[in-house]
């Protein structure tokens, strides 16, 4: 797992076309299912909700980005999902969600309706406000978005949230870029963004696509010499990443060793490449390391490992 950052405010004019118009489908989209969510709410509620969704604007979305941000490589495993279909996984599920406490078996979360609402205990209904929200949403091959994988598990520090009661002021202390959506029926509710969302819920599970500076999976996954993966210094959120994710089974073991000599070989042309005296390695060198830190090749964070263990510098 390689870290990506993205930020739609850089992208080109041509870019900016596309981001425009899916990004106006997305919210049209999600307003239909906060309205429909809160109709369920304001009602009998004789079963849980079943969203109707769009399936077509995430899978837009994971088109876009495995093109042009995450070279055709899962977001969790790195490995490479371009020759077969790969899925628009949700960070935080769309749908239900279930988790794990500590020593104890898969459970469902839940949430309490709001006082305002009703007083009845509910099935999480999962975030369905973030279903087309792109903050959620990252590329990830069959294996990691199964039951197998991640599927519908989402393990937090805190509690599950849906909706958030927030004073006026603090409404207006949020930026722009992370204002949560004010409910439409209950006032003085909120559904918050991915981010503050990070803040109050601290998921376990680490977040490939602009995670903050300390969630950065590099600081909480190790790699050894023969692919292997574990959990930095004991890191809860490196264990239960790899834990979900089934990051530590033998074939990705040995894809991910391969990819280091793969690495290693590479690294050792570009360096002979150079017939200067420059102490970096020359310009190939440096050209073949960016293009393992942007994350272009599978498994780069492991291939990158195996080289920071002998020139912690060249990474820097």
């Amino acid at each position: 797992m390689i870290r990506i950052s993205f930020d739609p405010a850089t992208l080109t004019e041509q870019e900016l076309g596309w981001w425009s118009e899916w990004s106006a489908r997305a919210q049209k989209a999600t307003n239909k299912l906060i309205e429909a969510f809160e109709t369920w709410v304001a009602g009998p509620k004789a079963e849980q909700i079943k969203p109707n969704w769009n399936p077509q604007i995430w899978t837009e979305l994971r088109t876009w980005f495995l093109q042009n941000r995450f070279y055709n490589k899962c977001a969790y495993c790195e490995c490479d999902i371009s020759g077969f279909y790969g899925d628009a996984e949700h960070y935080r599920p769309k749908g239900s969600v279930k988790f794990k406490a500590a020593n104890q078996d898969l459970s469902v979360a839940t949430w309490e309706i709001p006082a305002e609402m009703s007083k009845t205990q509910w099935a999480h209904p999962g975030y369905f406000w973030l279903a087309y929200d792109w903050r959620n949403l990252v590329p990830a091959c069959a294996f990691c978005n199964s039951g197998q994988g991640k599927n519908e598990r989402f393990d937090v520090g805190e509690r599950h949230l849906v909706l958030v009661a927030l004073s006026q002021a603090r409404f207006d202390a949020f930026p722009d870029r992370i204002k949560p959506l004010a409910s439409r029926n209950f006032p003085g509710f909120y559904y918050l963004a991915p981010q503050t969302l990070d803040e109050l819920e601290r998921p376990l599970l680490l977040n490939p696509l602009n995670s903050s500076e300390q969630l950065n999976p590099q600081n909480h996954l190790v790699f050894g010499t023969k692919g292997s993966i574990q959990a930095r210094d004991g890191s809860p959120y490196g264990k239960n990443s790899i834990d979900v994710l089934n990051l530590d089974r033998d074939d990705l073991n040995r894809r991910r060793q391969k990819a280091q000599e793969i690495f290693r070989r590479d690294c050792l042309f570009a360096l002979l490449k150079n017939d200067s005296d420059a102490e970096d390695g020359g310009q190939a060198y440096k050209e073949l390391l960016d293009q393992y830190k942007r994350g272009e090749l599978v498994f780069s964070a492991a291939a990158l490992a195996s080289l920071g263990r002998v020139f912690p510098s060249h990474l820097q």
